[in-house]
């Protein structure tokens, strides 16, 4: 195989760059698209829609669906001395939680939250509470060949990313940081026992996984150095020693800004970033990467739909010796191509796409 080839969908080569080895090559996901042997897409992944040929956006499926319709994780939660409710209203979907210190509400739409369950210092108390009656089983729809099997354990969010994201929102978290610190730190020391109580269970259920990806969606436009390295770098430094001690590899996805927080990934200990967004859209150049990082390093690098949908070949291939050079492609690195929940890509452009990723390093 020659270093300058393209290969997408290859199990073996993707698994070799999560362990940290070179991809000989530009290896490529593509998301919602199968690639085939003739390397052109499968068929499967267009749908006819108003007379037109279009991808099935996986990212835009996730995007619409309800939560009772989604797959379950490997887990279950299991809530003590509380009641969960899941419920509809409308378009929304309504998350109650009501315990014995009170009852907090969530509403989620689109997959993004319009109204948080933590508002007030009260609610803290409340999610504090669920987070300490509550724990992990393992979901009993696993077989023994599932865990036999399972090359990845998946994970999601670290306590403050969960926070930012999900239960409070970006300004109520930092006003109640700064407001109330004695109950955020309560709040944030039982989420994160929680977190390692699920990646625990997940290490002894799945003993032959080399991998643990953990979902973050870290930026600097969201947290600020200083307050990662306080709140969230001992966090995935315990995630990281963890998964070392049971013989896997931790890669976190962070697609935001992160240049001005690389000096705290390092000392984090993790073994790769999913997702690394360059410029323009991202602040995060791969040789800065690689210039700090050990060379196994895994890096995951993001190709956006900006730069593919509607565009000529020659145009992504432009794009893409703005971000990718040849010793990048004898490192731990992949290229994922999102199509960012765009539910209307026409099918030649997909084609337009595989064709210039084909030719790219030829």
């Amino acid at each position: 195989m020659s270093i300058f080839a393209t290969r997408f969908d290859d199990e073996l080569c993707l698994k070799n760059i999560y362990r940290g080895k070179s991809a000989e090559g530009l290896y490529c996901q593509v998301e919602s698209v199968k690639v085939g042997k003739d390397q052109r897409p499968d068929e499967s992944c267009f749908i006819v829609r108003d007379g037109r040929k279009v991808l099935r956006s996986g990212a835009y499926a996730h995007q619409m669906s309800r939560q009772k319709d989604r797959p379950k994780p490997w887990y279950d939660t299991e809530y003590v001395d509380m009641e969960h409710v899941l419920s509809e209203e409308g378009d929304a979907d309504v998350f109650t939680w009501r315990t014995p210190v009170g009852e907090v509400v969530g509403r989620r739409r689109h997959n993004h939250f319009f109204e948080y369950p933590v508002k007030t210092a009260k609610d803290l108390e409340v999610w504090t509470y669920v987070h300490t009656h509550q724990g992990f089983k393992p979901n009993p729809v696993l077989t023994d060949e599932d865990r036999r099997n399972r090359s990845t354990i998946s994970i999601n969010w670290s306590p403050v990313q969960q926070l930012l994201q999900f239960d409070i929102g970006l300004e109520n978290f930092y006003y109640l940081l700064a407001d109330e610190p004695v109950k955020m730190a309560a709040l944030l020391d039982a989420m994160q026992e929680r977190c390692l109580e699920k990646l625990r269970l997940g290490t002894e259920l799945f003993p032959n996984a080399e991998f643990i990806y953990w979902g973050e969606n870290t930026s600097s436009s969201a947290i600020s150095p200083t307050h990662y390295r306080q709140l969230t770098l001992p966090h995935i430094r315990s995630y990281a020693a963890l998964a070392h001690k049971s013989g896997k590899r931790l890669v976190v996805h962070m697609c935001g800004l992160l240049s001005g927080l690389l000096d705290c990934f390092i000392e984090t200990g993790m073994d790769g970033i999913h997702s690394v967004t360059p410029p323009p859209l991202g602040d995060c150049p791969y040789t800065l990467i690689r210039e700090k990082f050990p060379s196994n390093f895994t890096i995951l690098g993001r190709f956006n739909a900006h730069f593919w949908v509607g565009r000529s070949k020659a145009e992504i291939q432009e794009a893409l010796k703005r971000t990718i050079y040849p010793e990048l492609l004898d490192s731990p690195f992949a290229l994922l191509v999102t199509t960012d929940a765009n539910p209307d890509i026409p099918a030649a452009d997909v084609e337009t796409l595989i064709e210039a990723l084909n030719d790219f390093v030829k």
